[in-house]
């Protein structure tokens, strides 16, 4: 099975915002795919949001490049949030310990995205 085949990155303008979804497992293999949706979202200066509800597998990787990202929407005008986090993320960020460092989008985002 290929790279790409695992991890499966979509982006869609809506508004002022760029949603973007990953599909499948988010690791060292795949972060980078991840990784360039989201510098090319920032660098078109919308907010993102980051649908992770279809993530089966994150690891460390994956989490580091989440905190990245919310640092980076700290520290800046870039909107950069979490929506719909799948049980794997979930329980990622919380056996980590980051919960307070990721900026994550009650449920009520579901109507956004649909």
């Amino acid at each position: 099975m290929a790279i790409t085949d695992v991890l499966r990155v979509t982006a869609e303008s809506l508004e002022d915002a760029i949603i973007i979804r990953a599909t499948g497992e988010i690791d060292m293999g795949t972060v980078d795919l991840l990784r360039r949706e989201l510098d090319g979202a920032r660098e078109q200066g919308g907010s993102v949001l980051l649908d992770l509800s279809a993530v089966t597998f994150i690891d460390s990787t994956g989490l580091r490049l989440l905190l990245q990202a919310s640092q980076m929407s700290a520290h800046s005008d870039w909107g950069f949030f979490l929506v719909r986090p799948s049980v794997a993320v979930q329980r990622l960020i919380q056996i980590s310990g980051t919960a307070d460092l990721i900026t994550v989008v009650d449920t009520g985002a579901e109507r956004i995205l649909g």
